[in-house]
C-alpha cells in the first residue's frame, strides 16, 4: 500500500468524525470529497474501491482515501458492520509514493532555529492494521465523542487528540513502539477486559506484573491520564452510550458499568461531565428530535 508524505508543520487539520453501521447488506454510497476521508473499522467489513481500486477493510484496519478521488463500496457488506470516519485536510500539497522501509532519518528535515520551527517529513500508510489497537482505536473514538462533553474547548482538544493519533500512524509505520506504549496496551485492555468488575491498582500490578507507579508513569506520558483516570472515562462513555440508547435506568446503567453505589455512579457523573445522568439523557434526547 502507498504512502502519503508531507512536510509539517503546519499539520494537518481536522475537519469532523463520527462513528457509523453499516447494516448486512449496504454498501458505501459513491461519494468525492475535496478533503482525506479516513474509514476505520471497528467490527465486520467495508469493500471500497477508489480509482478502480479494490480494498477489503477489515476489524481493524483503516483506509485513508484521498481527495478529489471517486471512492464507493463495490460490494455490500456481509455482516453489520460498525466504523468510524474521520474528515481532514491539509494546507499544502503532499505526495503519494510506493510503500517503502521508513526511519526517524526520513521523518527529520530540519532543526528548529530561533525563529523557525523544526520541520518533519510525515510518511502515513494510506492502508494499514493498527498494531496497537487498543491505544489507537481508543484516540479515535475520544476524538469523535469529545463533542459529547458540551465544553468551549471541545474542538481545541478535538484537534490535539487528532495529532496524537497521526503520530500513532507514524510511529506504527516505522515498527518502533516504545515500553511506555507497550506497558500502556496491557493496561487499556486489561480494564477494557473487567471494567465492570472492581478494580484497584494492586489489582492491575499483580496480573500485568508491573509496579503501579510504573504503570502510572506510563499511562501519563502515552495517554495523558492515570490507570485509575482512564478506568473512570471508559466507564463514563460506556454509561453515556447506555444513556442515550437505552431506558434503563440509572441504577441499572451504575452496575452496568462497573460501578455499585448509584450516587457515588451520579456524582462522578456531574463532576466530569459538568451535568447529572438524567440531564445527559434528556439532552441526548432532544438533539435526536
Amino acid at each position: 500500500m502507498a504512502l502519503i508524505v508531507f512536510t509539517a508543520p503546519p499539520f494537518p487539520t481536522f475537519i469532523k468524525g463520527g462513528e457509523a453501521t453499516f447494516l448486512k447488506g449496504k454498501k458505501h454510497f459513491k461519494r468525492t470529497f475535496s478533503v482525506f476521508d479516513l474509514l476505520y473499522v471497528q467490527k465486520g467489513t467495508l469493500f471500497m474501491t477508489e480509482k478502480n481500486e479494490s480494498y477489503t477493510v477489515a476489524e481493524g484496519e483503516y483506509m485513508i482515501l484521498l481527495p478529489e478521488r471517486e471512492h464507493f463500496g463495490h460490494r455490500p457488506c456481509t455482516e453489520d458492520t460498525d466504523f468510524i470516519w474521520v474528515h481532514f485536510m491539509l494546507e499544502h500539497d503532499y505526495q503519494v509514493v510506493e510503500d517503502k522501509e521508513i526511519s526517524w532519518g526520513d521523518i527529520f528535515e530540519k532543526e528548529a532555529t530561533f525563529v523557525e520551527p523544526a520541520r518533519y517529513q510525515m510518511h502515513l500508510p494510506q492502508y494499514g492494521k493498527l498494531s496497537r489497537k487498543e491505544v489507537v482505536e481508543q484516540l479515535l473514538i475520544q476524538l469523535v465523542r469529545l463533542p459529547e462533553e458540551q465544553t468551549v474547548d471541545y474542538a481545541l482538544k478535538q484537534q490535539m487528540v487528532f495529532y496524537e493519533f497521526l503520530l500513532q500512524l507514524q510511529k506504527q509505520a516505522i515498527h518502533i513502539p516504545s515500553a511506555s506504549e507497550n506497558v500502556c496496551e496491557q493496561v487499556i485492555s486489561y480494564i477494557h477486559r473487567h471494567y465492570q468488575q472492581p478494580i484497584q491498582m494492586k489489582d492491575v500490578s499483580r496480573q500485568l506484573h508491573f509496579h503501579p507507579d510504573y504503570m502510572t508513569r506510563c499511562m501519563q506520558k502515552t495517554m495523558g491520564m492515570s490507570p485509575m483516570q482512564y478506568l473512570t472515562y471508559y466507564r463514563l462513555s460506556k454509561a453515556k452510550r447506555l444513556l442515550s440508547t437505552t431506558n434503563l435506568k440509572i441504577s441499572a446503567i451504575a452496575k452496568e458499568v462497573g460501578i455499585e453505589d448509584v450516587t457515588y455512579f451520579s456524582r462522578l457523573f456531574k463532576k466530569t461531565e459538568g451535568m447529572t445522568p438524567m440531564e445527559y439523557r434528556r439532552q441526548m434526547s432532544r438533539s435526536k428530535l
